[in-house]
């Protein structure tokens, strides 16, 4: 048997790279067909978060920059990533969750489609303008990007809950 001190362990992604995590705590991930512990997942610090956060914050003014048509082309290669991939997704989803390959592959497609939503948003969040709503006077809006933000996401949909909120944000 394998001890836990002897298997890899699955770091944080942080600002496009690999982030081993500040602490030391970590949780086990088991192949739930065979019950036994395969790797283990750090579990993340108020530092880990933290870095985390800032990543994103620094991250943020590149993205909000870009044109709607740009971040579009980002949204429709997520997409083919996804459909490349949907298969290899799938049978991760089943060795760390125990789903059989189906309900792991509808997770993967239920996910896609809100990607799919998502790349028809630029039309969606552009401003209005209202002339004369009143005696000289004019209404405009403007859509803007917020900031960063952050979800909790179940284990129990670890693909399909990640892509309601992704390409959203």
């Amino acid at each position: 048997m394998t001890e836990a001190q002897d298997l890899p362990v699955v770091p944080h992604w942080i600002g496009g790279k690999e982030y081993p995590s500040a602490g030391e705590r970590t949780a086990p991930v088991f192949d739930p067909a065979l019950g036994v512990e395969t790797k283990r997942v750090s579990l993340a610090s108020a530092q880990d978060i933290e870095s985390a956060v800032s990543s994103a914050q620094k991250a943020f003014p590149a993205w909000r920059d870009l044109s709607m048509a740009k971040r579009q082309q980002i949204l429709f290669r997520i997409r083919e990533l996804l459909n490349e991939r949907k298969g290899e997704l799938a049978e991760v989803i089943t060795s760390e969750h125990g789903k059989v390959v189906s309900d792991a592959a509808g997770e993967i497609a239920r996910g896609l489609e809100v990607v799919e939503l998502a790349t028809g948003f630029p039309h969606l969040i552009k401003g209005e303008h209202s002339e004369n709503v009143s005696t000289g006077v004019d209404v405009h809006s403007l859509k803007a990007p917020l900031g960063v933000v952050g979800i909790i996401s179940p284990f129990n949909f670890p693909a399909m809950v990640p892509l309601w909120f992704l390409p959203i944000a």
